[in-house]
Order: structure tokens, then C-alpha cells, then sequence
């Protein structure tokens, strides 16, 4: 930033510095008295944001025009008179078809009438509701009977020569009178336009120049990261914005045209409401339906179209939601739904109606600060709509809180999106290293270690389809405990995907007495020095004699694992990751005859030896 002639420079602290210094006390502090601020400010801080919001959706026109040739200044005043005629037309629309509806309202008296009476003798309890009418009738009856009698004195009173009050009548008004108190109301909504358009103007013609002094207030020793903050908040807002309006437009049309069809009074008053309502969170949606089925209801002698009046609605919507916006709003805001719920109930006590219109741009801008400036990020793990926990903290989790049916609904739930060798990789095996770390300091006591292990076991054999009616050619088996087990029975079930059959020992590594498959797999989860390693092929191999196939799978954290024993038996091979175990068995498991000529087995593959790396 250039310094004007004669000033120093400004200092360039970015205010990200100022803000990690303080404490959580004072962090609170700031949170509530930025609370207030907002509320106490909000006739000033309403049309600003007002303005920041157009400026933000007309920032890309405005770009578009000045690609084609126009200079900046031409650019912003087309786009904000163009904004303004469409403001205009769209004020005179709505009030040409509501005095049109107000017109006709009388004319559907007696059909709502006829209807609530029909309602009242079909409801269960019809008879309640007369009685409830009754005595309302009767209440006032006996109302005007007190109030006569308490005025009669006063004839007496004023017969007698006694006072009598006298109520003033005010002159009737002048026409200048008249238009003042009929112009009056309209003179507040009419400057707030107007300030809301010069603020907008001033935004889209000094954009640069704001710019780069929210990027000195986020951080200017930090450009890479203020800038990306920046270019996250306009693309999203203007992705977001844009998006919307296009979206909101196709619905009210369709929603105009499609009430047309039905005979809905005024179904361009209710397209056009309906456009501008979506526009407000949560609620907008309902209330853009429920005038027109009310106005249906009161027209129609019969029930079809007020009914064809909700169905259209449900439609409509069921579209826009799950085809709509997907398609045009994607990943553009950013936000949970939770986020969105608390924006709208925080805003709207804050704000009343602007903020319903503000909530989701405003808190687009606050979760975008709090995914790029670490002192706000809490603000991310609140608002924003990436998980607050990894997967494999997410499983381990509900494996810690006694939940293992939620976590098996989660593996399955992964399953629908990736294979299941890359679920076991990023989900399961990540969290059975968790719960190894968790052991080794001593977080879990015996019993809750005994819950963790089995409940990890439960989650792995839950994913098993268990549909192979082919013998079984490898056995495979858990180095030491249950974790170790439900590596094999992950390797078992990868295995199953490539057509070979698989059978399962004890944990432990137990081994069957007879020994009928060609190939033995032995899963260790976790880190294994050099003596263990050889301790356990020892140990197995004097179980499964010096004929089968021994093929130890290391699925331990890589960066934790140790080194690996060199001049390995015959028939031996240590491999690391899913990948290596399957590529070792399948060269180990003998093939079935008949495909591409003649019988192979593992006498006619090489002899692998050493260690293979996935």
C-alpha cells in the first residue's frame, strides 16, 4: 500500500498478531461486545451490509462489462440502473396484483365460509367448537348489557345539571395533512434504498481499494494467506449469490405458471413473492406456498385446488433441493446445517427480517475467516461443513463410546463411495493404530481395552459378505490379539473380492492342527521390532510345517516400524500394506484348471524372498 506524500508509512501489524495475544477471557469479551456492537449499530450496519451483499453479486457483471470495453464508473452505474429499473418493476408488479387481490376478497367470502362450516360438521368434536362459539356469543351479549347499564346514570347525570365528559373530534385534515401522513411511513424504507444504493456504488467503484485494506487488516505479512481469504469470501458469496438468484427465479416461475394452470388467483403476485422469499432461510420456502393454498382454499367451493396448490409446492421443492441447488449451489457456501439454523436464529434476533436476508452471506464471510486465519478457527469447526472429525476419529470414537453399531453404519456408509481396500486404509487400520497408541500410554484400563478390541473386531466382521462356497486356499490369522484378527478378516475380505476363498484362525495366531490350504497369512497391526518379527515366523512355522506358504502382512504405522530380519526361510516372505499381501498370496494360491492351458500351481511360481513394500 502506498503512503501518501509527507506521512510515514502505517505500521503493517496485521491484526491477526494483536488478536492471538489475547487470552480466552478476552476473547470471550471481544465475542460479546462485537454481539453488541452489531445490535446497537444495526441501522447503520444493516444498509452496509445491505450494500455488500449487492456489490458482492454485481462485482462478476460489473467485470464482464468492463472486459467488454466499458470503463469502470459506466460499468457500475449500468449495472446498479439496471438493478434499480428491475427493483421498480418488480414494486409495481406486486402492488398492481395485490390491490387486484384485495378487490376480489370479498367475492370469496362465502366459499370460506361454507368451507369452515363443512370443516366444523366433519371434524370429531364439531359440537365442542358450537358450545366454544356459543359462549364467546353469549360473553359478549352480557358485555354489552354491563356497558348499557353503566352508561344509563349518565342521562340521569347530565338530567341532574351534572358534568358529562366530552370527547374532542380533531378538524378534519388538509390535503397537504393527508399527504404527509400517508407519505410519512414511506419516507424511512425509501432513504434506507437510497443509502443502500450509494453504498453499493461506492463498494463496486473503490473495490480494489477495499480490498486491500481488509487484506491489511487480516494480515499483511501474511499475503498468501489474506489473499486466499479474500478470493475465498468473493468467489463463494458471488458463486452463492448469483447461483440463488438464478435458482429463485426458475422457482417462481414455475411455481406462477404452475398455479396458472391450477386457477390460483394472481399467480404472477405469487411467482414474484415467491422468488423473493426463497431468498430468506428455512422459513421463506414455507411461506412462499402458504398464501397461495390459503387464497386456494378460499376460492375453490371444493378441495381440488387447494390440494393441487400443496402438491405443486411439495414437487417444486423436492426439485429444488435435491436437483437445483446440488447442480448450482455445490460446495459454494461452505456451511452445515446446523450453521445455517444458527445463522438465521442468530441474525434474526440480532437484525429482525434483514438479517433472515442476511444470515447465510454474513456467515459465509465468518466461516471463511475462520478456515483461513488460525485465531478465528474455531469459527471453521463450528460454521463450516467439513467434519470436524477425520474418519478414523469418527470410527474410533463411536468405538470408544460403547457405539460399535454406529461405527459399523459408518463403514458401510464408506463403502458406498470407495473400495473397500481404501475404506480399510483411511478408516479402520488409522483407527486400530489409534487404539494402539491409546495402550501404549495407558489411556485404556483392561476392561475398556477389551471393549475397544472387540468392538473394532465386531465393526470388521459386520462388512463381511461372506458369500464364497469355494474351498478355502488361504488361512488367515491374527498375529496377536483382536486387532491383529480384524487386520486378517480385512485382508480376508479384500482377498474375497479377487475370488480367493479364505478361512480364519483363532486370535493369537492360532493355528488349526490340520493344515489343508496352501498358503498361510499372518496379519500384525502393529510396530514390530526385528526379534518379534522372527520370533513370530518361528512360531508359526513350526504350527504349519515347512511346506506352506507363510506370508506375513505388516499393516503397522510406516513411519513407526522397525527393521525387518534379513535371510528369511523357504516359503517365507514379509510384505507391508494391503497391496503387497494380496499381489503375495495370489502368486502364492494355486489356480484352478482350465484357464489358458493347463494347471498351475505355486510349484510353477518363482519363490519370492525379503520384504516387499506396498
Amino acid at each position: 500500500m502506498l503512503s501518501e506524500p509527507g506521512r510515514s508509512p502505517r505500521s503493517l501489524t496485521p491484526l491477526t498478531d494483536k488478536i492471538g495475544a489475547l487470552s480466552s477471557t478476552n476473547g470471550i469479551l471481544l465475542i460479546l461486545a462485537a454481539t453488541a456492537a452489531l445490535y446497537f449499530g444495526r441501522d447503520i450496519l444493516i444498509p452496509f451490509s445491505l450494500a455488500l451483499l449487492i456489490s458482492f453479486a454485481m462485482a462478476p457483471v460489473v467485470l464482464q462489462l468492463r472486459k467488454l470495453g466499458l470503463p469502470r464508473t459506466p460499468a457500475v452505474l449500468v449495472v446498479i440502473v439496471a438493478l434499480s429499473i428491475a427493483a421498480v418493476v418488480f414494486i409495481v408488479l406486486v402492488a398492481s396484483q395485490a390491490i387486484d387481490l384485495a378487490g376480489n376478497l370479498p367475492r370469496y367470502q362465502s366459499n370460506l365460509e361454507a368451507k369452515i362450516q363443512s370443516i366444523k360438521e366433519v371434524a370429531p368434536g364439531g359440537g365442542l367448537i358450537d358450545r366454544l362459539t356459543a359462549m364467546v356469543a353469549r360473553l359478549s351479549e352480557e358485555a354489552t348489557e354491563r356497558a348499557v347499564a353503566a352508561a344509563a346514570p349518565m342521562g340521569v347525570e347530565a338530567a341532574q345539571g351534572k358534568p358529562v365528559p366530552v370527547q374532542l373530534v380533531p378538524p378534519a385534515l388538509t390535503p397537504l395533512q393527508l399527504a404527509w401522513e400517508v407519505g410519512a411511513p414511506l419516507l424511512e424504507p425509501f432513504a434506507i434504498i437510497g443509502v443502500v444504493l450509494v453504498f453499493s456504488v461506492f463498494m463496486l467503484l473503490e473495490r480494489e481499494d477495499l480490498r486491500n485494506r481488509l487484506i491489511w487488516l487480516l494480515g499483511s505479512k501474511d499475503l498468501t494467506r489474506a489473499t486466499a481469504a479474500m478470493d475465498d469470501a468473493a468467489q463463494r458469496l458471488s458463486r452463492f449469490l448469483l447461483a440463488q438468484a438464478l435458482l429463485n427465479f426458475c422457482y417462481g416461475a414455475a411455481f406462477g405458471a404452475g398455479l396458472w394452470v391450477i386457477g390460483v388467483p394472481n399467480p404472477v403476485l405469487w411467482g414474484l413473492l415467491s422468488a423473493v422469499l426463497r431468498f430468506i432461510p428455512l422459513v421463506g420456502t414455507v411461506s412462499a406456498a402458504l398464501l397461495p393454498t390459503i387464497l386456494a382454499f378460499a376460492v375453490d367451493p371444493g378441495w381440488l385446488m387447494p390440494l393441487a396448490t400443496i402438491a405443486l409446492f411439495v414437487v417444486l421443492d423436492l426439485i429444488t433441493v435435491n436437483v437445483g441447488e446440488p447442480l448450482l449451489y455445490g460446495g459454494s457456501t461452505g456451511l452445515s446445517p446446523f450453521a445455517v439454523l444458527f445463522a438465521t436464529i442468530f441474525w434474526l434476533t440480532l437484525w429482525g427480517i434483514p438479517g433472515l436476508l442476511l444470515a447465510v452471506p454474513l456467515t459465509v464471510c465468518l466461516a471463511v475467516l475462520g478456515r483461513h486465519v488460525p485465531q478465528f478457527g474455531f469459527l471453521d469447526v463450528l460454521l463450516g461443513s467439513t467434519p470436524a472429525l477425520t474418519p478414523e476419529a469418527h470410527f474410533y470414537q463411536r468405538i470408544l463410546a460403547g457405539d460399535p453399531l454406529e461405527a459399523s453404519e459408518l463403514a458401510e456408509r464408506g463403502l458406498q463411495g470407495q473400495s473397500r481396500q481404501a475404506l480399510f486404509e483411511s478408516m479402520i487400520l488409522p483407527a486400530i493404530h489409534l487404539a494402539q497408541a491409546d495402550r501404549q500410554r495407558g489411556a485404556l484400563d483392561g476392561p475398556q481395552r477389551a471393549a475397544v478390541w472387540g468392538g473394532i473386531l465386531t465393526a470388521v466382521a459386520d462388512l463381511d459378505e461372506d458369500g464364497q462356497d469355494t474351498p478355502p486356499a488361504v488361512l488367515c490369522l491374527g498375529a496377536r490379539d483382536e486387532l491383529d484378527q480384524a487386520a486378517a478378516l480385512m485382508t480376508g475380505q479384500i482377498l474375497a473380492e479377487k475370488g480367493i476363498a479364505c478361512r480364519y484362525g483363532d486370535r493369537g495366531g492360532a493355528v488349526p492342527e490340520a493344515i489343508d490350504v496352501p498358503v498361510v497369512m499372518a496379519a500384525h497391526a502393529g510396530i514390530v521390532t526385528e526379534h518379534q518379527l522372527g520370533r513370530l515366523i518361528r512360531r508359526l512355522r513350526r504350527r504349519i510345517g515347512p511346506d506352506a506358504m507363510l506370508v506375513v502382512g505388516l499393516l503397522g504405522p510406516r513411519e513407526l516400524s522397525g527393521e525387518m530380519p534379513d535371510g528369511l526361510e523357504a516359503h517365507t516372505v514379509v510384505v507391508r500394506g494391503f497391496s503387497a499381501i494380496v499381489a503375495a498370496v495370489t502368486q502364492w494360491t494355486p489356480k484352478p484348471a482350465g484357464n489358458g492351458g493347463g494347471e498351475t500351481g505355486r510349484e510353477a511360481m518363482p519363490e519370492p524372498s525379503g520384504i516387499a513394500s506396498a
